[in-house]
């Protein structure tokens, strides 16, 4: 009798705890916490691009701004700089107070504080280039800017002469990635 009374009262027990409002849920949560696959460490790109093509003859110069967010989630920054000035291979930058005012590119991206990472000053073509920055130990969390001011020169009618640059900024990001969740990125 006593073996018999031992199982009903392991039995009824159990069904009590398993049924029982709130501590059935916490059971039934664990158990399918537990049936889930583990979380991964995810790196997705998240990107910020400049790029212009000059049309015409240029006096006034061009300018733009943008900015990106920066956290402690960015493991590493990108930037891609390529410059296409026509006709630089024959002319190039050799009288620097005339030719850098007729036709440039001035690129800079600075931090919240206003420390300047990168910059470029250039005045003639510029192979595309890309430059990596790692956090020492971590970035400055808040909105980077980047600024960019130039002038060039441009046609319409063959569209062989024409100068341009691109600015692409690939932030790198690491997120949680859970089962069954929207990617990091979305």
């Amino acid at each position: 009798m006593r073996r018999y009374s031992l199982a009903v009262f392991l039995i009824s027990t159990f069904m009590l705890s398993s049924l029982s409002g709130c501590l059935g849920l916490l059971q039934a949560r664990e158990t399918i916490e537990n049936m889930r696959e583990p979380v991964e460490r995810v790196s997705y790109p998240d990107k910020v691009d400049m790029t212009h093509t000059f049309t015409t003859i240029s006096i006034q110069p061009y300018s733009n701004f943008t900015s990106f967010p920066i956290d402690d989630t960015v493991e590493r920054i990108e930037i891609y700089f390529k410059v296409t000035m026509s006709g630089s291979d024959q002319i190039s930058c050799f009288d620097e107070a005339l030719s850098s005012e007729l036709r440039y590119v001035r690129a800079e991206v600075t931090t919240p504080s206003g420390a300047a990472i990168w910059s470029q000053d250039v005045c003639q073509d510029v192979t595309p280039t890309v430059e990596n920055f790692e956090p020492d130990p971590s970035f400055e969390s808040g909105n980077w800017d980047l600024n960019v001011e130039s002038r060039g020169w441009g046609e319409t009618t063959i569209g062989a002469l024409q100068d341009n640059f691109i600015i692409v900024i690939t932030i790198h990001r690491v997120c949680q990635q859970y089962p069954l969740e929207p990617p990091c990125d979305k």
